[in-house]
């Protein structure tokens, strides 16, 4: 090190015992472990020949190294994180059991209670001790049910999603911006075309893409979800829209209900195809608005895939469950030929 950069180097006593032992070379290799990232500093032997030094093999060696290195210090973060998750897991169980036994005493008690009154009387309880027997038995059910409300309303043990990275919210950035540069010249060109009457639908393509390029595994992210829920929640709410005299604000209360309601029944949630339901239930869309959204959104996925794998940290979809339920039904159904 030269002396003009060694009055610019602060004073540090590890690095001068370092320089004093003779490991005046140093070199920092970066790494990144899923947004963990740092740099390992390696310190050589200048008295060694620098062919040695720069040999290939001696930097792959040193790369894998810094890696190695970075991702035993990712992982302490996460063991952390599952110490303490346990030990959330142990105190909620705890004090459910001790809601239960409160529960268990408590009814103890009052049955107790109610044979101690049989016993002492000789008469029959009449309507009125058994109209009192029932408020007490639906008094502490309610105290029961408050207590477990109140614990679940403190929420769970979940982890909050970490924040991207600098470069994933770019390629977040650039998939949503040129998705929906590609959506407004669709709807330009069909408005034109069509002299307003018909339209594209854009608000709930925003929630879509969110999910395609936030949200890339998410399981109502994949294009099963997509396809099926929209296909199922503008057919509902179309019919809806078709009832004579429902009031305006029925239609925009039923159409949701019925689609996440069926949407969760037949596992296809996908929160768009809901806020979709809503505005088609309106009454100002036709089976020609529904055409024109459902190929917009299969246009979505053929972009979700396109600019998300070219990531090497995305794929996008992590399924393709309906291309493998039809080639299984093909190869079941020939196979059925062939045997026959």
């Amino acid at each position: 090190m030269s002396n003009s950069f060694a009055n610019l180097q602060a004073y540090d006593e590890r690095l001068q015992c370092f320089a004093k032992a003779g490991f005046t070379l140093a070199t920092g290799i970066p790494f990144d472990v899923y947004g963990y990232q740092g740099i390992v500093i390696f310190f050589g032997n200048p008295h060694i020949a620098e062919t040695k030094l720069h040999d290939e093999r001696n930097s792959k060696f040193i790369k894998h190294t810094a890696q190695f290195i970075g991702t035993a210090a990712a992982l302490q973060a996460p063991l952390q994180e599952i110490k303490r998750y346990k030990k959330r897991i142990y105190e909620d169980n705890w004090h459910v059991l001790k809601v239960k036994m409160l529960s268990v005493v408590r009814f103890g008690g009052v049955i107790r209670e109610q044979k101690r009154g049989q016993n002492s009387s000789s008469q029959k309880p009449g309507p009125g001790n058994n109209v009192k027997w029932a408020f007490m038995r639906a008094g502490e059910w309610a105290k029961v049910q408050a207590v477990l409300w109140w614990k679940k309303s403190h929420g769970g043990n979940a982890a909050i999603p970490p924040p991207f990275s600098n470069t994933q919210s770019v390629w977040t950035f650039v998939g949503v911006l040129v998705t929906h540069i590609m959506f407004s010249g669709m709807n330009v060109a069909i408005t034109k075309k069509t002299q307003g009457e018909l339209d594209l639908v854009l608000p709930p393509l925003g929630a879509l893409t969110t999910l395609q390029f936030a949200l890339t595994a998410a399981p109502a992210s994949q294009p099963r979800n997509a396809i099926f829920s929209q296909i199922f929640a503008l057919t509902t709410a179309l019919f809806i829209s078709y009832i004579p005299n429902m009031e305006p604000w029925l239609r925009d209360s039923l159409a949701p209900a019925i689609v996440i309601t069926g949407m969760a029944r037949f596992g296809v949630i996908h929160p768009p195809a809901a806020a979709a339901a809503m505005v088609f239930a309106s009454g100002n869309k036709t089976w020609a608005h529904m055409g024109i959204f459902l190929v917009a959104v299969c246009f979505s996925i053929v972009m979700a895939v396109t600019i998300n794998n070219m990531s090497a940290k995305r794929q996008y979809p992590t399924s393709w469950s309906t291309l493998r339920w039809i080639s299984a039904f093909r190869r079941k159904k020939l196979k059925k030929v062939l045997t026959t």
